[in-house]
C-alpha cells in the first residue's frame, strides 16, 4: 500500500519570536548600545534590531520552506489525487519504476548495470509523462452521470419546444442550444477520455515489460552473449506507447485537460 511521507514541519515565526536565540539577540543589541554609552532610544533601537533580525530571518526561511513545498507538491506524484482508473495506472507505473531502480542496485557491476544505469532517465521520464496523462485524464472526467443527464433534459426542452408557438420558443431555443452544446463537449471528453485510459493501461503494461525484460538481464548478468536487444526493443515499445497516449490529448476539447 502507498503511503505518503510526512511532510517537514515548517519554520514557525510565532516560535522564533519567542525562542532564546531571539532574546539573546535583542539583549545583545541592548548590551552593545550600554557598553557604548549611547542614548536610550538607540539603545531600544539596537535592541529591537536585534530581535526583528531573527524573526525576518525565520519569516524568509518560512517563505522559502513554503514555495518548495508547493513545487514539491506540484511534482510529486500521488495516486491518491485521482480517481480511478487514472489512480491504478499511476500506482502501476510507480511499482514498476520502484523494481526497475531495485534492480538496476541488484544488478552486478558489467555492460548490464551500465545499460540499465542508462536507460534510468527514459524510465523515470515515462513515469513523469504516464502520470501528467492520468492527471489530464482525471481533469476530463465530469461528474457520474451528467452526459445521461444532460441528454434527458435536452430531450424535455426538444418536447417542450415542438409544442411552443410563437414568441414562446424563444426560452426553449435558448435552452435547447446550451444543453446541445454541453452535451457535445461531455461527449467529446468522454470519448478523449476513453481512449486515453485504453492508452495508459497499454503505457503501464509497456513499463511493466520493460521491469520483466531488465529482470532477466539482471539473472543472467555475467553470462557469455547476454543480449540487451530484449530491453532495447520494450524501451523503444514504451516510447511509442508515450508518444500514442500524447497524441490523444491533441484531440481534447480546449480547456478540457488538454494542455
Amino acid at each position: 500500500m502507498l503511503e505518503k511521507p510526512p511532510e517537514k514541519r515548517l519554520p514557525s515565526v510565532s516560535r522564533a519570536a519567542a525562542s532564546p536565540t531571539a532574546i539573546v539577540l535583542a539583549g545583545a543589541g541592548v548590551a552593545i548600545g550600554v557598553a557604548a554609552h549611547l542614548p536610550i532610544a538607540v539603545i531600544v533601537v539596537l535592541g529591537a534590531a536585534g530581535y526583528g533580525a531573527k524573526v525576518g530571518w525565520t519569516a524568509t526561511r518560512r517563505r522559502i520552506a513554503l514555495r518548495k513545498r508547493a513545487e514539491r507538491r506540484l511534482n510529486r506524484i500521488d495516486p491518491w489525487s485521482v480517481a480511478e482508473p487514472w489512480r491504478g495506472y499511476t500506482a502501476r507505473a510507480l511499482d514498476a519504476r520502484k523494481r526497475y531502480h531495485q534492480l538496476t542496485q541488484d544488478c552486478p557491476p558489467g555492460a548490464v548495470a551500465d545499460y540499465l544505469a542508462g536507460a534510468a532517465p527514459k524510465v523515470d521520464a515515462a513515469v513523469e509523462e504516464e502520470w501528467a496523462l492520468a492527471r489530464s485524464g482525471a481533469s476530463m472526467t465530469g461528474p457520474p452521470g451528467r452526459a445521461d443527464q444532460v441528454a434527458h433534459e435536452l430531450a424535455q426542452v426538444q418536447s417542450s419546444l415542438s409544442k411552443a408557438q410563437g414568441a414562446d420558443r424563444g426560452p426553449f431555443e435558448a435552452r435547447e442550444s446550451a444543453l446541445a452544446s454541453e452535451l457535445r463537449s461531455l461527449r467529446s471528453m468522454e470519448a478523449v477520455s476513453n481512449q486515453l485510459s485504453a492508452r495508459l493501461s497499454e503505457l503501464s503494461a509497456q513499463l511493466e515489460g520493460v521491469v520483466a525484460a531488465s529482470g532477466t538481464l539482471v539473472a543472467g548478468a555475467g553470462a557469455a552473449g547476454t543480449d540487451l536487444s530484449t530491453l532495447s526493443s520494450e524501451l523503444t515499445s514504451l516510447t511509442r506507447a508515450l508518444d500514442e497516449a500524447k497524441s490523444i490529448m491533441a484531440t481534447a476539447p480546449p480547456g478540457d485537460g488538454g494542455g
